[in-house]
């Protein structure tokens, strides 16, 4: 018989990874968040700070697999993160 000391992970579902720092949340970025919450394909991580602060001063911004997307607005936000997750999506 063969016994393993290493506890198998259970298998996690692959999702695309959207970052969002809290700061940029207040000003603007949780609308966005509020949209995409309710995507299934979609994991949402909160940081207290991605270390981006010269874009979080100037624009709406938010971190889509990796690429940092930035906006004006929150509506301009949400097109091109939708944009960007139907282009480079992590599941196709």
């Amino acid at each position: 018989m063969v016994f393993s000391f290493f506890k198998r992970s259970k298998t996690k579902e692959l999702k695309n990874q959207v970052e969002f720092c809290m700061t940029n949340l207040s000003l603007g970025a949780a609308d966005v968040y509020d949209v995409l919450v309710e995507r299934d394909d979609v994991e949402i991580t909160e940081l207290g700070c991605t270390s981006n602060c010269e874009i979080c001063e100037a624009n709406l911004f938010t971190i889509v697999n990796g690429d940092i997307i930035k906006a004006e607005d929150s509506q301009q936000l949400l097109d091109l993160v939708e944009r960007e997750l139907e282009e480079n999506s992590v599941l196709s």
